[in-house]
């Protein structure tokens, strides 16, 4: 006996299909963005070594010429010294000199080089900042972490939120060690959170109304029948959205 499977089944995965593989698929500019960031980042190295190399040289060369004319204004002193010998010191001065300008200007050509790598660097890390920023989903507030602050009490901790359609998931961390899962939902700017901590499960549910322009969450909490009564058992939060964590990130 055959087995048919309605066509609505067939349909569904159809068009589900290229979404999916389409909200997987990176974005290629940005990929290159970040390759070249790490390599540009890994040359500034180099660079820094050279410079450093370049400088200790030049130093050298500097106190090298500085004892040259420190011989010849000596010979010049001594009433012994032979004009030839005081001519034969002053192309000695002359050679040292030439060979620390020369230094200096290899030393100065290496930190512009660096320095031209350190701009190309924050270039690099503003233009993935904004595709970045571009790639959000503009009805898409929430996703992200969030520095939380719990009153009464002033506790603080991380909450990371991830937005699926209007149902929330993610997880966080509490000052004190406390962490867990967070579940819940977003419809319309308002959020309802319940918060499943790893040890006393499910202890809180937070509700909040979401303000994308200055990026914060503000609202009340209170804490579930079935939790263990520990502290307060009702107050209010905040949140202020923090930046990617995938960054870029560190000094140019």
């Amino acid at each position: 006996m055959s087995y048919r499977a309605p066509a609505g089944l067939f349909l569904t995965l159809f068009l589900s299909l290229p979404i999916a593989v389409h909200a997987a698929k990176p974005d290629p500019s940005l990929e290159s963005l970040l390759v070249a960031l790490d390599l540009e980042r890994k040359a500034r190295v180099f660079d820094l070594l050279e410079v450093d190399r370049l400088t200790a040289s030049a130093s050298r060369s500097d106190a090298a010429a500085a004892s040259s004319r420190q011989r010849l204004l000596d010979a010049l002193r001594a009433d012994e010294a032979e004009i030839g010998d005081l001519r034969d010191d002053e192309e000695r001065v002359v050679e040292a000199e030439a060979k620390a300008r020369a230094a200096q200007e290899i030393r100065r050509a290496a930190v512009s080089r660096l320095l031209d790598r350190m701009q190309r660097i924050g270039m690099l890390q503003e233009e993935i900042a904004k595709r970045r920023s571009a790639s959000r989903r503009p009805n898409d507030p929430v996703t992200g972490r969030w520095q939380t602050v719990i009153d009464p009490g002033g506790r603080r901790g991380v909450y990371r939120l991830v937005l699926d359609g209007t149902l929330l998931s993610g997880d966080y961390v509490l000052d004190g060690g406390f962490r867990g899962s967070l579940r819940g939902t977003f419809i319309g700017d308002k959020v309802s959170i319940q918060r499943v901590d790893s040890e006393r499960g499910f202890d809180a549910t937070f509700y909040g109304r979401v303000q994308p322009l200055s990026k914060r969450i503000a609202g009340t909490w209170e804490a579930t029948a079935i939790a263990p009564a520990i502290g307060p058992v009702a107050g209010t939060w905040s949140a202020t959205l923090l930046p990617d964590e995938e960054d870029d990130g560190g000094p140019p």
